[in-house]
């Protein structure tokens, strides 16, 4: 029996016991092409159309980070007034993630707001009952 070139004996493709003459593995890798080699849609613009998908989604990151830095502006200024300790932490945290979503200014104001108020909390607050 003559065998292809390409013939591998450890092959998870051999049946030449139950078809003898039959070479699996020279045709063994005939997979359907994927969705890359099809044919372009005619409303697909390319680049373009990515480059917009790009820019919205990062506007819609930069209105999430403004709307997230206004809100941890709030707990940090609340946090002045009522619950340093866990206001505070929460509006560094939550400025934090502002920050992160390009709300630059918002997220730093909030982070020092709130750790001022935690720390004046927790460090002012007993140094003021040990003086009285």
């Amino acid at each position: 029996m003559k065998r292809h070139p390409d013939y591998n004996p450890h092959s998870p493709h051999d049946d030449t016991e139950t078809h003898p003459g039959y070479d699996s593995d020279h045709h063994a890798y005939n997979e359907e092409m994927g969705a890359e080699l099809g044919a372009i849609s005619p409303g697909y613009s390319g680049k373009y159309r990515d480059r917009h998908l790009v820019e919205d989604a990062k506007r819609e990151t930069r209105s999430a980070g403004r709307a997230t830095g206004w809100a941890a502006l709030v707990l940090a200024v609340l946090s002045w007034f009522v619950w340093p300790v866990l206001l505070g932490a929460t509006a560094a945290v939550v400025g934090f993630l502002a920050y992160r979503q390009g709300a630059r200014g918002l997220g730093v104001w909030s982070i020092t707001l709130g750790l001022i108020a935690l720390a004046s909390y927790l460090v002012l607050i007993p140094i003021y009952y040990a003086i009285t």
